[in-house]
């Protein structure tokens, strides 16, 4: 009997060894880790905008609003042309309506006869604005010469800002005879791209 009694002894002993390993490995796995955790949420991000609107000095408003829109130049046209004759100055003013600079160029262009004759239009643009025949053929052009020439230099323009031109076309002693009667139209195409 004592060999049991030792036996059961020692049982009891493993037992409790046994459950108290269970009992702590439970207790381990049961512990309470603290944690934290947090987000950043920017605020809200918008891109900038440009918008190139142009203003002749016949009207109040700002035209071309919007992306690509074309304006009517209405203000530049004549009558009357002759070789050596008086220019036909007008003013147009460029803004940038939109909040980022931008720099823009003018390419000028044209359709008739009298504005792609060899020997036709001559046409400037002055960065000015005091706008008058009298700048015809004076230094400081930003264009000169034929439709169809080399577009202007790159101008930079800060949001809101204005950039008032005058352009000008006239007719030079070389005007070819065969002309007289003649019409055609200009297009001054402006582009309008990102400053870095």
């Amino acid at each position: 009997m004592t060999m049991f009694k030792g036996r059961s002894r020692w049982f009891k002993i493993r037992l409790i060894l046994c459950l108290g390993t269970v009992l702590g490995l439970g207790a381990v796995g049961t512990l309470a880790a603290w944690q934290d955790s947090a987000t950043a949420t920017s605020g809200t991000l918008t891109a900038g905008t440009f918008d190139l609107t142009l203003r002749q000095a016949s009207s109040g408003a700002d035209g071309a609003v919007g992306i690509g829109v074309n304006f009517a130049f209405s203000d530049f046209t004549g009558t009357g042309m002759v070789p050596n004759g008086t220019a036909i100055a007008k003013a147009l003013t460029p803004k940038n309506s939109g909040n980022t600079a931008f720099g823009y160029q003018i390419a000028v262009s044209g359709s008739g006869t009298l504005a792609t004759a060899a020997t036709g239009l001559n046409i400037a643009i002055y960065a000015t604005s005091s706008c008058s025949a009298a700048l015809q053929g004076t230094a400081g052009s930003l264009y000169s010469g034929k439709v169809g020439g080399t577009a202007t230099a790159s101008r930079t323009l800060n949001a809101a800002a204005t950039d008032p031109l005058c352009v000008l076309a006239w007719l030079d002693a070389s005007t070819a005879n065969a002309l007289q009667g003649q019409n055609g139209t200009v297009t001054l195409s402006f582009t309008a791209t990102q400053v870095p």
